[in-house]
């Protein structure tokens, strides 16, 4: 399992995790010029008209979550996982967040709709369960604490999707 470490210092400071949710978002965000300004106007965040990569997107956004799993398999760390992430609203202390990336270019309509088809690679499930597996063992989290995000937040969340084949990643971890 390839790990490319690039800390983001956006988050809060130490954490035990107790539960690890899994979370999904596009590879590439599309910003177009409506979505601009509605971050500025909504989030008080400049962020310009074009094409960002997930781990670029996350930093001008202010979120951090712990790993991005990117399409091939490979990992980006942004936080240490005894420091808090922002990653789930209100669900930051004491989780480790994982967001799985969506192959290619997607606003949130793209995204919406590509998550419910199934999307993960090979590649991403299984490095997803075997970095997975190491989360729950190291810091010994129940199986009934590794959630999805549309679990802890269903009004506002919908990810990691239902293409997402979550009974057979649950199956496969400790």
């Amino acid at each position: 399992m390839k790990v490319v470490k690039k800390y983001s210092g956006i988050g809060g400071g130490h954490q035990t995790p107790d539960r690890l949710i899994i979370h999904s978002m596009g590879e590439k965000i599309v910003i177009s010029r409506s979505d601009s300004d509605w971050y500025k106007k909504n989030k008080k965040i400049d962020i310009k008209q074009g094409v960002y990569h997930a781990d670029e997107f996350l930093r001008i956004t202010g979120l951090s979550p712990h790993f991005l799993l990117c399409p091939d398999g490979t990992f980006i760390k942004l936080r240490k996982t005894t420091e808090i992430g922002w990653h789930a609203k209100g669900h930051n202390k004491n989780t480790i967040g994982i967001e799985v990336l969506v192959e290619g270019n997607h606003n949130y309509h793209t995204f919406l709709k590509k998550i419910k088809t199934d999307f993960a690679t090979k590649e991403q499930m299984n490095a997803l369960i075997e970095m997975s597996n190491g989360i729950i063992e190291y810091f010994d989290i129940s199986h009934d604490n590794v959630v999805r995000h549309s679990d802890i937040d269903p009004k506002r969340k919908h990810d990691v999707g239902s293409g997402f084949d979550w009974k057979y990643f649950k199956s496969k971890l400790i």
